[in-house]
This record gives structure tokens, C-alpha cells and sequence, in this order.
């Protein structure tokens, strides 16, 4: 297999003079934009933006991130489309125009008159549909936000082109694929059918614990990462977090299909040394950790503490606005308002998390098992 370069470069600032600066040298560290995209092409930038909030929240790639690669793409005459299938919003397009405008996005479009577009339109790929503007563009740009993910450990190159399958069959992949290993493959199916031509990442500021929304916490991190690999820069990631790569469901996954790089020994780090940029402290979801621990088991214990070891979403009464962004995006309707209250009923809830993920008020807390809080998780 043949090695795939990852940049790591070092940035501490969304000042676009400064900024721009770094992004374009994490792009040159691997051979420059038109080693990837020809000029004067057509290319669709897939940044996350996984609800309406303000940039400074770390959830969302940030505008000015988005602006850097937009002038790079500009020094080669590319027509640049612009968009995101926020998993938390449905079909509604006017909750998708409201996030466009929150997370600063829609400024960005329109000060540097590229088009903002909306998935509203989608085309089969084997079982799963994709937004039309995947065919309609000669490439897509991938920019994720470097975040934990409760469900998934993190979303980063591989996940965050879920976004790009439009509409509420989101929700059907996390009822009909709850299993983290089964998901793992739907999202590598969909990074297949993709095949993002470059990914960059906003590692500036991120996000740690139980993310990838209003449940985690902010952590400054100051790093841009970039390659063609997306399989291989989530690999860097887990190093990063300072944990081994085969812990992410989706690296597991594309080593088992010996798809991209997963072997640190076949992938060349330019820039900064990965040694340097690993963060000893950065906190995992409380998910992951079970998931870490039962790893370092054999094979019949590790069933047997996955079993005993139970995690599940919890409503901090406090938090809650009972503004049912939880009830609709739950995929298996286990979430209801009664008598006031938001209830959740566990004989049904399959912890896939989209609950904690979708709530803009950080009011889906941990419930854990006697022995994960005897075991510190």
C-alpha cells in the first residue's frame, strides 16, 4: 500500500491574515491544491455544521476556516458551491437557513459570493441516499471539526460526510445500524461512494468529552491537519487524543477492509511531529471510556463487561427548555414530553446518543450502571 501524507500545522488563531497563512502551508506540506483539484473545476465544500450556534461554541467548523480554503480554491479559478445536511434538521430547509446564518457560514457565502446550497435534492447510492450536488460538483473539499462523539468516539474525516446523505435517513442508519461496529461500515460506504479529493481539518479549537454538541467542553488545540487519506487523518487524531487508532469504530473498520491507511508506519507526517501534538489530558466521552476498558479484555470478558457496564442518556431537568429537538431527532421516538417534563423510556432507547447530539441546551446528561461508576467511567 502506498504511504499517504498527513500535514500537521500548528495555528492558534481564526484572524483570517493569520490564518489563512497556515492553511495554505497545511495544503503545500502534501503537494498543494492542484495536486488534488484541477483548476477551474467545480468543487462542493462539506464543513460540519451540526446546529444553529455561534462558532465560538467549537461545534461547527469555523467561517473564518471555511473563508481560508475558499481564497485558496479562488487562486486556482474554482466554482465553489458551499453546504451542509445538518443530521438535526430533517427536511426542513428554513432550520437549515437559520443554522447557515448562526454559525456564520451564510456571511462567509455571501461576502465571498460563493453559492450557499441546500441538500434538497438526492440520488440513490446502493442503500443509502446522497445529496445530488456530490455528482454535480468534480470534487468535494471534506472540512471537519476535530470533536469527540459520544456514539463514535470521534467525528472527524470518515463522519463527518454523513452530512452529505440528506434528510431523515440519518435517522434510519442509527436505528437500523445501532451497533457501533455496523455504523462504522455505513459510514465507510459512504466515504467510498464520496471520495473526498482533500480533507482539512479545524483543529484550532475542538471539542473534548461528551461531544460533538452543547455536552462537551471547548478545548483550544491550535492544529489544521490535511491529506487525501481521510482514513489516515483520523488515524493522527487518535493519536492525538492519546489513544490507539483501532479504538475508533471506523479505523477498525477500513483496517479490516484494507481500506486507506491505518498503519502509523505507512503514513508520513509533514510538518509538526505527531510526538509533539499528542494531548495526554484530552477527555473522552464517557461512552469511550467503556469502550477503552473493555478493549483491554479478552474476548468472552470483554461480552461480559459490555453487558454489566451500561451508559445511557439522561435528562438534567435543570438544562432542559423542553424545546423537543431530543424528541424528534430520537430514531427510535423513545423521548416524550409528559406532564411537563421530558421523559425517556429505557426499554426501547438504544444509546445511540443522537439525543445528546441534537439538544442545543446541554441537557442530556450520563446515566451509568453501578459497576461503570465503580470502575471510574
Amino acid at each position: 500500500m502506498s504511504t499517504a501524507e498527513v500535514s500537521i500545522v500548528r495555528c492558534t488563531t481564526y484572524n483570517q491574515e493569520g490564518l489563512f497563512v497556515k492553511v495554505k502551508q497545511a495544503v503545500e506540506l502534501i503537494g498543494g491544491l492542484d495536486k488534488f483539484i484541477k483548476p477551474g473545476s467545480k468543487v462542493l465544500l462539506k464543513p460540519n455544521l451540526l446546529m444553529a450556534i455561534e462558532p465560538e461554541a467549537a461545534i461547527t467548523t469555523h467561517p473564518e476556516f471555511i473563508r481560508s480554503v475558499i481564497r485558496l480554491l479562488k487562486e486556482i479559478n474554482c466554482k465553489i458551491h458551499l453546504g451542509d445536511g445538518p443530521s438535526v434538521f430533517g427536511e426542513n430547509s428554513d432550520d437549515i437557513l437559520k443554522v447557515y446564518e448562526q454559525t456564520g457560514i451564510k456571511k462567509i457565502a455571501d461576502e465571498e459570493k460563493v453559492e450557499l446550497v441546500i441538500f434538497n435534492k438526492r440520488f440513490m447510492h446502493s442503500y443509502f441516499p446522497l445529496t445530488t450536488w456530490v455528482k454535480e460538483c468534480d470534487y468535494v473539499i471534506n472540512l471537519p471539526k476535530f470533536k469527540t462523539h459520544s456514539f463514535m468516539l470521534l467525528t472527524g474525516a470518515i463522519k463527518n460526510l454523513f452530512g452529505l446523505v440528506p434528510g431523515t435517513f440519518k435517522l434510519e442508519c442509527h436505528k437500523n445500524y445501532f451497533q457501533q461496529e455496523k455504523f462504522a461500515g455505513v459510514l465507510l460506504d459512504i466515504y467510498q461512494a464520496v471520495k473526498p479529493a482533500l480533507t482539512i481539518v479545524d483543529g484550532i479549537s475542538a471539542i473534548e468529552g461528551n461531544g460533538p454538541a452543547t455536552s462537551g467542553k471547548r478545548r483550544d488545540l491550535g492544529f489544521i491537519l490535511a491529506g487525501a487519506d481521510s482514513v489516515a487523518i483520523d488515524v493522527i487524531m487518535a493519536k492525538i487524543m492519546h489513544i490507539h487508532p483501532d479504538y475508533i469504530f471506523t479505523n477498525k473498520e477500513a483496517a479490516r477492509r484494507k481500506l486507506g491507511n491505518t498503519d502509523l508506519n505507512n503514513i508520513e507526517i509533514k510538518g509538526e511531529k505527531l510526538s509533539s501534538c499528542i494531548i495526554a489530558d484530552f477527555k473522552l466521552p464517557d461512552v469511550s471510556l467503556k469502550q477503552v476498558l473493555v478493549n483491554k479484555f479478552p474476548g468472552f470478558v470483554a461480552n461480559v463487561l459490555k453487558k454489566l457496564i451500561t451508559i445511557q442518556p439522561l435528562v438534567d431537568s435543570d438544562l432542559c427548555r423542553l424545546c423537543e429537538a431530543c424528541v424528534k431527532n430520537c430514531p427510535q421516538k423513545t423521548m416524550s414530553v409528559q406532564e411537563g417534563k421530558l421523559v425517556i423510556d429505557y426499554a426501547q432507547c438504544i444509546s445511540c446518543f443522537c439525543c445528546q447530539e441534537a439538544c442545543p441546551h446541554g441537557a442530556i446528561a450520563i446515566k451509568k450502571s453501578f459497576l461503570a461508576k465503580v470502575l471510574g467511567i
